[in-house]
């Protein structure tokens, strides 16, 4: 794909003596939303980890507008226009909302994506803007993650788990706002364990198992028997 913002290419990555990824391929258009799903280990988080500089892996495996990132520290990703909302949401413990989403936004790029802009996404969030961050509730927590994320005005923006220990009122409300976020023209990754969710937001979606893509296409080229054995890996 010629015109792909983010291109990975026999990706293989790991943690010391594990390898989690299998020659992974995959690319990615600016402006399109990819579902990234798989069973809990099957590798996707290390994918993602691998995008952001979290796991090392060789320059060529990763390339971002062309350009190869894979290996380069989180830093230097982050500064291209790459964000990600982590798994578990890591706010900072000591600073208030409004503090945390501020620290999104240091070293920005202007855009779309102000405080103003954030809090019109989120309304709860202004008004416990001077609350502690983890005085919030968890679905609360995660839109300041999000937020946090978007106040970088991020060309690419990778959600993991983003629905991971939320109530399903509280997920359904986080995915109301994601329409909002890919109108402004931001590529997104989401990692998702809940298919049907993911599959309701992408244009294309990727299955991992066992850290090899094992299924991949758009919503409802294939049937649910199909997407549940790549999923699982069982024969079908």
């Amino acid at each position: 794909m010629a015109d792909a913002l983010l291109a990975l290419s026999g990706l293989k990555a790991g943690y010391g003596d594990f390898q989690a990824l299998f020659g992974i391929d995959l690319e990615l258009r600016a402006g399109e939303t990819l579902a990234l799903i798989g069973a809990n280990g099957a590798g996707k988080s290390t994918l993602l980890r691998a995008v952001t500089g979290l796991v090392r892996c060789a320059p060529d495996m990763v390339r971002f507008e062309g350009a190869p990132i894979g290996g380069s520290r989180p830093d230097r990703i982050a500064a291209l226009g790459i964000a990600m909302v982590p798994e578990g949401r890591r706010l900072f413990r000591s600073l208030s909302v409004e503090e945390n989403l501020v620290i999104g936004g240091e070293r920005a790029p202007k855009g779309e994506w102000t405080l103003q802009r954030v809090y019109g996404l989120f309304p709860i969030l202004a008004e416990k803007r001077r609350s502690p961050a983890t005085a919030l509730s968890g679905g609360q927590q995660q839109m300041v993650a999000i937020g946090r994320a978007l106040m970088a005005n991020p060309r690419l923006i990778l959600f993991d788990e983003i629905s991971l220990g939320l109530a399903p009122i509280v997920t359904k409300d986080i995915y109301a706002a994601l329409p909002a976020v890919v109108a402004t023209g931001v590529s997104v990754i989401v990692v998702e364990q809940d298919v049907t969710r993911a599959l309701s937001v992408a244009q294309r979606f990727v299955c991992i198992q066992e850290g090899r893509i094992s299924l991949a296409g758009r919503p409802g080229e294939h049937d649910r028997a199909a997407i549940t054995a790549a999923y699982f890996g069982m024969a079908h």
